[in-house]
Formats: structure tokens, sequence, C-alpha cells
């Protein structure tokens, strides 16, 4: 399905900005919404492990031409960008390092090494460490094997402090810089994998709103409009983060409020998702 700029613009004007409801059925039938299967396709295909490799070369590069040795990732999206893996941050460090030279390097509680290496596809080695040991004795293993004794560390902008105050206790003769240069330079670019993804994630979105906002029904809460957009995300092939709803005078509150809202004749929604 492609929604062109007139259609969206109807439908930012129904559905997300101050869609007034005229309207309504006497009350919400929860069985009667059923999410079409068929939905927007584009073809977009998962990003390949040659895309991530070819994003690690790019990022080796970058840190030769900005004096950086290495890049440490911690959990989070640039993890995920350059790997794949996706992992909670814990209080537990897992990271993965990217030298100048070499290939991905991680270091990982023992506990969680199965999971881990269920994940990896960039790389193959683990390092492992007890709960009675340190995991920056480890990295700072990774580094002396890499020859690293001095020098910048490039650290990407989600690694956590308590990770970075650890690595520089343990390497003292190295100092811990903004990995953005290289991080920054390498996401802000998009590859057209990339952008038919974002270009599908969207279309499933303005689906989802669209078929939902035909389903409005006085009395319905702002709950069962969330999860109705959002199964209607995951039937079309999407993963949704969330779906906020708001109605009447909440949808004044950018991220809602603690009070549940029921849908009355009137009322203005509001759909961010």
């Amino acid at each position: 399905m492609n929604i062109k700029r007139k259609e969206f613009i109807k439908l930012g004007a129904l559905a997300v900005t101050a869609g007034t409801i005229l309207s309504f059925s006497s009350g919400p039938n929860r069985n009667s919404f059923k999410a079409t299967k068929s939905g927007p396709t584009s073809g977009a295909e998962p990003i390949s492990v040659a895309e991530r490799e070819s994003r690690v070369a790019k990022a080796q590069q970058l840190l030769v031409e900005n004096n950086m040795a290495a890049l440490v990732l911690d959990s989070g999206t640039s993890l995920e960008y350059f790997t794949g893996i996706e992992w909670w941050p814990s209080e537990r460090v897992m990271v993965a390092i990217i030298p100048a030279n070499g290939a991905v390097k991680y270091v990982c509680p023992a506990f969680e090494e199965d999971r881990l290496k269920e994940q990896i596809t960039i790389g193959k080695d683990v390092y492992v460490w007890q709960e009675d040991e340190s995991p920056y004795r480890l990295i700072a293993n990774i580094f002396k094997d890499a020859d690293i004794k001095s020098g910048n560390i490039g650290i990407e902008e989600r690694v956590r402090y308590f990770i970075v105050d650890g690595i520089q206790k343990e390497v003292p003769n190295i100092r811990c810089v903004s990995g953005d240069p290289v991080t920054v330079a390498c996401r802000i670019i998009k590859s057209k994998a990339e952008i038919a993804l974002m270009q599908e994630a969207n279309d499933i979105t303005l689906a989802a709103i669209a078929q939902s906002a035909a389903q409005l029904k006085e009395g319905m809460t702002q709950g069962e409009l969330s999860l109705m957009i959002m199964s209607v995300q995951r039937d079309l092939g999407g993963s949704p983060d969330f779906a906020l709803c708001l109605f009447g005078k909440d949808s004044a509150f950018p991220h809602g409020t603690l009070t549940p809202g029921i849908l009355k004749k009137g009322d203005i929604v509001l759909m961010d998702c």
C-alpha cells in the first residue's frame, strides 16, 4: 500500500492531529474488529549479514581516520546496527568491541554466553566473565591482544558511565573519547535496504491508523484503541513499540495521563504511533 501525500494529509487530519468524532454506535464491539492480512508491502528484506559487515568495515576506516584504536558498543541501537544483536542493558557488562584492525569481539557474563552466541553473525570471539571476575580486565585483554597499549578508544554515545569508568581504571594509558565521528558518520547515511524497511514501517503504521480510526466507537477506552492499532501493525508484519492514544482533553498531554479516558461524542482523538 503506497499512501500519497494528499491521502496522508487527509488521514492525518482524521486520525492524528485533531479528528473530531461526529457520531458513534452505542458502545464498543470488541469482537467486530478484524485486521486485514493483505497489508502494505514494499518487498523490503531484513538487513543482511553482508551489509552489517560493510558497516563494520566503514567503522574501521573511520576509526583510523579519527585516530581511534577501537570502538566500544553497549546494549542499544548501535550494537544492533553493527552486529544485529538485540540485548537488554542489564547491570552486567556485555559489550562489543570493534578494533580498527581485526574482527569484532564480545565481552559477556558467563551465564549469558550461549544466548549471545545464538545471535552472533559478525565476529566470533566471546570473552566470558564469572560473577567474581572483572569484565574490564577482559576488555583490557582484548586491547592487549589487538596491540592497543595507549591512544584513543571511541565510546558510543549510549555506553553507560560505569562501563567507561571501569575501562578507564583498568587501562589507564588509554583515553576514552566520543565515538560519534564513527557511529554518526555511519548511521546518518541510509542504505537502500534501510530506506525500504523505513518505508514499509511507515506504510504499515498508516494502514493501522486508518483501519483503527474506522473502528472508533463511543465508550471505548484509550487502551482498547492502542491495542487495536498494534494488533493491525503486527498482522501486517510490523513490530510496534507503542501506540499512545488520547481522547478529549487528555490529548493536550504529550505523553498521556494517569487517568484512563473513555471516548465520548465530539472528542478529539490523538494517535501517536
